[in-house]
């Protein structure tokens, strides 16, 4: 039978690696490769939605090459992005029609790309949310550690032993 620390460690890592996951899908664009391309369109588009306030996001449809090879996209940010009107424009204003800009494209999938790479404020308030999520967990799996007996020099010798193991 599975006690109760052994289940708490258990959904510990999962969080962990669920995370890491979450980390990766929104910030592995900073690993991305860049090409040049062109703006085909760019204007405000309604987001439909149930809230009582008008919402838009900037369209920007644009198109890139990568080993001769035409792309199209229309994905500003890594992450969908909506807000009011004045600074969707300010967005727009960047990427008028016809203008050479700078596409970042995941290098094992060029159809994947970003015009923009940077965070929008929805990523960083995502990643305060996990952070401050996981430390309460990972605190508490370590006064359970010590809790157990072991030490702090054992168990950060025990950490370095599974990092060495895990980058050697």
């Amino acid at each position: 039978m599975i006690n109760s620390l052994s289940l708490f460690i258990i959904y510990t890592i999962f969080a962990s690696i669920l995370t890491i996951f979450i980390l990766y899908r929104n910030f592995r664009f900073f690993l991305w490769k860049k090409t040049e391309g062109v703006i085909l369109e760019s204007l405000p588009k309604r987001v439909e939605n149930i809230t009582r306030y008008q919402t838009y996001e900037p369209f920007i449809e644009y198109v890139y090459y990568v080993n001769n090879k035409e792309f199209k996209s229309s994905r500003v940010f890594i992450t969908d992005f909506q807000s009011d009107i004045n600074t969707v424009q300010k967005i727009l204003s960047e990427f008028p029609k016809g203008k050479k800009v700078e596409i970042y494209y995941n290098p094992f999938n060029p159809s994947e790309s970003i015009l923009k790479k940077n965070l929008h404020a929805g990523m960083v308030v995502q990643l305060i949310a996990l952070v401050g999520i996981m430390l309460p967990f990972l605190f508490q799996i370590f006064i359970e550690i010590l809790g157990l007996g072991v030490s702090k020099e054992d168990l950060s010798e025990m950490i370095r032993d599974v990092l060495h193991h895990i980058f050697d």
